[in-house]
């Protein structure tokens, strides 16, 4: 059960226990969120535990760039969906999607990537992947993705300079 403590502060999901007056959830300390370093690791007040992976997002000359990092599975999925969604609807129309970071990629992980290409080319916009590893590479050669994604042929420039790079598909 998650609650309001009166004090207009969330109070983390818990049982609820009996006490004389009914059910209460019992006192626990007013945390919101759970950081490591400069990551959220758990989120109280919308219920997500972000353990095995995660998204930054930052925006270089214009273009925003989505760096995900550990395990894209189905559990990424289903926590990321509803987030990038939101983020895209609100961004330009330019949009990398950085993997460099990735160290899984399985089903679920290229159902977000299929999702957010979608989305960026419903809004007429241009969805750049960078698949990083050589395992992220052969995931998308084995399904034939990597023939519908627009991957540039080197890294993406994250130095602030302005100019146009080269890209395959």
């Amino acid at each position: 059960m998650s609650g309001n403590d009166g004090h207009g502060t969330s109070v983390p999901p818990s049982d609820s226990v009996a006490s004389g007056a009914g059910l209460h959830p019992p006192r626990r300390p007013q945390l919101t969120t759970l950081s490591e370093g400069d990551g959220t690791l758990l989120d109280w007040e919308t219920g997500t535990a972000d353990f095995t992976f995660g998204l930054h997002h930052r925006v270089v000359n214009g273009t925003d760039v989505l760096a995900f990092w550990g395990e894209l599975d189905a559990w990424a999925d289903q926590e990321l969906t509803p987030r990038v969604t939101a983020l895209l609807d609100r961004t330009g129309r330019q949009v990398v999607a950085d993997l460099r970071r990735v160290t899984f990629l399985d089903a679920g992980g290229l159902r977000l990537l299929v999702r957010i290409r979608q989305q960026v080319a419903a809004g007429e916009g241009t969805l750049w992947l960078v698949p990083g590893s050589s395992r992220n590479w052969r995931v998308l050669r084995i399904t034939r993705l990597d023939r519908t994604f627009t991957i540039p042929a080197g890294p993406p420039c994250t130095s602030g300079r302005s100019g146009a790079g080269r890209g395959s598909r």
